[in-house]
């Protein structure tokens, strides 16, 4: 029965700290995106004005990419209403760090005695209320894909398996 617990415990461990890398990595990315969608066009545009001399097919390429991001730039909620783009931003940060502090309890108890199962319903307590905060702040599919690259790096994840 204490395997069963400490195994959920460090299933838990595992789900705070790809909710946190996530939210951390969906922020970042709407920050990027903000500078992105403007400066993207305004780069293409100059390399096409400097290199006269180029393809066609390249000059065509390019000319698109930059009416991709410009149309981006027009339509973006993110760029357009950027009240609104901040807030999310500290939103996904807020989030993050929830489940990062979820997550150092999660490694304090497991680093202790056996788990209890009181212990492990109050971090299974714990994510549904912030699974319930995250209903309306969802990762992002860059933000999920980019943590999931970057998380072995940033985050020290040995402690689950060894466990």
């Amino acid at each position: 029965m204490a395997l069963d617990r400490r195994e959920n415990l460090m299933k838990y461990a595992e789900e705070t700290a790809y909710s946190s890398k996530g939210h951390f990595k969906t922020a970042d990315f709407a920050k990027i995106s903000l500078r992105l969608y403007i400066t993207i066009p305004i780069v293409l545009s100059i390399i096409l004005i400097v290199y006269v001399s180029m393809p066609q097919w390249a000059s065509r390429f390019l000319s698109c990419m930059s009416i991709i991001f410009s149309f981006l730039a027009l339509t973006s909620p993110m760029v357009s209403n950027q009240d609104r783009a901040h807030k999310i931003i500290e939103d996904h940060m807020s989030l993050g760090n929830a489940y990062l502090e979820l997550h150092k309890e999660i490694r304090n108890i497991a680093s202790g005695e056996p788990v209890t199962s009181e212990q492990l319903d109050g971090v299974a307590k714990k994510i549904s209320e912030l699974d319930r905060r995250s209903k309306d702040l969802r990762i992002g599919f860059v933000g999920r894909l980019w943590s999931r690259c970057r998380i072995n790096k940033e985050m020290d994840l040995d402690w689950i398996k060894a466990n």
